[in-house]
């Protein structure tokens, strides 16, 4: 008796793996299928900002709510002169106005 009783609790515990990884695995090829469907019907939108080097905070106009880095433009730029020097000094207003679409980057 005790060998059945462990033969059905070792069946019961592999029907319960088993069903437990099925639908992970449903899930998973769905959700491939579902990207791989939207990437053929949708037209991806170029941000560029996984490559944008943002700099750091550390110029002398950073953090006024004005972009003062010359590799952008856009209602989020200040209107002073763009100097060289200025280039990925001012990163957080960059960044958040690139972000709220006021910025992109000059072609």
């Amino acid at each position: 008796m005790k060998k059945l009783n462990l033969l059905v609790a070792t069946m019961a515990s592999l029907l319960v793996l088993a069903c437990n990884e099925a639908p992970a695995s449903d899930d998973a090829s769905a959700h491939e299928a579902d990207a791989s469907a939207k990437s053929a019907t949708e037209t991806p939108t170029f941000t560029a900002e996984s490559d944008i080097d943002w700099g750091s905070d550390l110029g002398e106009f950073a953090n006024d709510g004005e972009c003062d880095d010359k590799r952008f433009e856009g209602a989020g730029m200040t209107d002073t002169e763009l100097l060289d020097e200025d280039v990925k000094t001012d990163a957080s207003d960059c960044r958040t106005a690139f972000e709220a679409g006021r910025l992109k980057l000059r072609e």
